[in-house]
């Protein structure tokens, strides 16, 4: 996949909005069936995004009702036939939901020229649950990512819905994410119009080791990737790096006077894809 810096999300029963959604620059949009879905409209939106992903539009996210649920899983078997990019499991808990995914997206032959299934998942984090056990979510073979659920993991602790109050959980799912070399995405910043704070808030978590937020609104996306983009220092500094280096693997070399290894290579690396990202 493409460096992932920003994840618009889109309800999935305004199909009137999916195009609009694709044009709005974000690195992925996810078309939401869970909660942004009335119960009574939830079949409409799903027969409404099987059918634009029939038309070609493969390289999206559907975010699903939870697999727990008897609705979920029928989601889940009907996504699997027509083999979106990424499918997000809301309130995602165990290992054993990414394995019971794994194994309905292996068994399940799609419209595909092959027939095969390369779908890949995406574990939303939003329960105390799915804290305790993101480490063995994210080891998933077909997980890319893990999400922070803000809102509904406030609620389970009983703590206040902003950054200060949610940063040990965050912290927590960096060290999950990170240890099986995955995404880790934010929360979206409900607050459409304080793009100050959304600025603010996105560069406290890329510094916190996050490497993607969501959106709810295409005019946070821009915001998002202004957040994510590296300083001039960075850049420079990256640049040097990369030329004095054959790859990740080379031991040790001094850049500018510093000592430079594998970490500093590969933190490198990504500066300058968050550039190209950028251009």
């Amino acid at each position: 996949m493409k460096i992932l810096r920003s994840l618009l999300f889109v309800p999935g029963s305004r199909p009137d909005r999916f195009e609009k959604a694709l044009a709005a620059g974000a690195d992925l949009i996810c078309i939401d069936l869970e909660d942004a879905v009335l119960p009574e409209n939830k079949l409409e939106a799903r027969q409404a995004v099987i059918d634009f992903i029939t038309q070609g539009n493969h390289n999206i996210c559907v975010r699903i009702n939870p697999l727990s649920t008897p609705l979920g899983v029928d989601d889940f078997n009907a996504l699997a036939q027509v083999n979106p990019a990424f499918i997000m499991l809301a309130k995602c808990s165990n290992q054993q939901e990414i394995e019971q995914a794994e194994h309905i997206l292996a068994t399940t032959r799609t419209n595909s020229s092959n027939g095969l299934n390369d779908t890949k998942l995406i574990g939303l984090i939003e329960t105390i649950e799915g804290l305790e056990n993101a480490k063995h979510i994210a080891q998933g073979n077909r997980v890319s990512a893990l999400m922070f659920g803000g809102a509904d993991m406030s609620a389970e602790l009983r703590c206040d819905f902003t950054y200060d109050a949610l940063l040990f959980v965050r912290s927590q799912l960096v060290v999950a994410a990170a240890s099986a070399n995955v995404d880790m995405i934010d929360v979206p910043h409900i607050n459409l119009k304080d793009t100050e704070d959304l600025l603010d808030e996105t560069r406290k978590v890329r510094a916190l080791g996050y490497t993607a937020k969501a959106a709810i609104h295409p005019n946070q996306v821009s915001i998002i990737h202004q957040a994510f983009m590296p300083n001039e220092q960075q850049i420079a500094f990256a640049q040097d790096v990369m030329k004095a280096v054959d790859g990740p693997d080379v031991g040790a070399v001094v850049v500018n006077g510093r000592m430079v290894d594998r970490p500093i290579i590969l933190a490198s690396q990504r500066i300058l894809q968050l550039v190209e990202a950028a251009s």
